[in-house]
């Protein structure tokens, strides 16, 4: 005889059991308290050891990408200043703006002439280039004052218009080659044609006065990127509205780039590791190492040497 046993689950047990099965939140309570339990130290450890490998991939990338960025921002103001500078020619029967020379109007970028009463003499801001060339940037000078230095321009503007317009006349973020390319009174530009004598001045004509004169444009620089040590409210001022060839009677530049003695290469400024921005009588703009601007030939239209110079009579 087979006797067959069946279990028996009191009504109590099976009230249990159904509510063990069809409670779902009592499962996940129960699967929230096993993962909470299995986040370890360690695992900390390792998500924040990947989080801190990601910061020092993605911050160089991201200082990398922003000096890219100033860097394309300069090239685009020089290749803005290029322009004005060919437009000033071009409506001037191609005569080239002198870089230094008293005795010539400047005007606002509106087009008003500067009071010869301005901050620290109308003359001597209009002796400089900027102003002189303000009429052909339409209105807006910040090609010539690019990055921070745009931020001090500013900030000028919002004090005495006089200062202002001295100061920007002075510390353009560019600098001219005015000794070879448009004269520079202060720099043996201009002299009279001839000598007491009657004899021809030899130096009368050293430098390009027009377009129409320039044998290799492709080489001679205009615009460099251009520092001084003057400071102004305790702040280095980054540019400069002249700078000076590696030489011109004699050597002008020291044996190495010093990047706190602007006078160590002749005012150019290496923003870009060592390379600075140049403009070309061309139109052309580009990152030049300093040490490749020690040719002579970069700066003076008639140079055949490295080391090309002027000897005065």
């Amino acid at each position: 005889m087979t006797v067959h046993q069946t279990a028996y689950l009191s009504p109590h047990r099976l009230k249990i059991c159904h509510e063990d099965i069809g409670n779902p939140s009592r499962d996940l309570s129960a699967v929230r308290a096993s993962t909470s339990r299995a986040f370890t130290a360690t695992e900390l450890l390792v998500v924040i050891g990947l989080v801190a490998i990601l910061a020092a991939l993605l911050i160089p990338a991201a200082a990398t990408a922003h000096r890219a960025a100033a860097r394309a921002s300069e090239l685009s103001a020089a290749r803005q200043v290029t322009q004005a500078w060919t437009a000033y020619a071009i409506d001037q029967q191609g005569q080239l703006i002198p870089g230094f020379k008293n005795g010539l109007p400047a005007f606002e970028p509106d087009g008003t002439p500067i009071p010869i009463d301005s901050y620290g003499g109308g003359a001597t801001i209009a002796a400089r280039w900027p102003w002189r060339l303000a009429p052909y940037f339409a209105g807006d000078m910040r090609a010539l004052y690019v990055g921070d230095h745009g931020e001090f321009l500013s900030r000028l503007g919002g004090g005495d218009h006089g200062e202002m317009l001295y100061f920007a006349s002075l510390y353009p973020s560019f600098a001219m080659n005015s000794t070879w390319v448009g004269g520079d009174s202060e720099r043996m530009g201009f002299q009279p044609h001839t000598l007491p004598s009657g004899a021809p001045h030899p130096l009368a004509r050293f430098y390009i006065s027009r377009l129409a004169q320039f044998t290799h444009p492709q080489r001679v620089s205009v615009f460099v990127s251009s520092r001084t040590a003057a400071t102004v409210d305790g702040q280095t001022l980054p540019g400069y509205f002249r700078v000076e060839s590696p030489w011109l009677v004699q050597s002008q530049w020291g044996a190495r780039y010093d990047p706190d003695d602007p006078v160590s290469c002749g005012n150019v400024r290496a923003r870009w590791g060592d390379e600075a921005v140049v403009a070309t009588a061309d139109g052309a703009v580009e990152g030049i190492a300093i040490e490749s601007l020690r040719d002579m030939r970069r700066w003076a239209d008639q140079a055949d040497t490295v080391d090309f110079r002027l000897t005065p009579p």
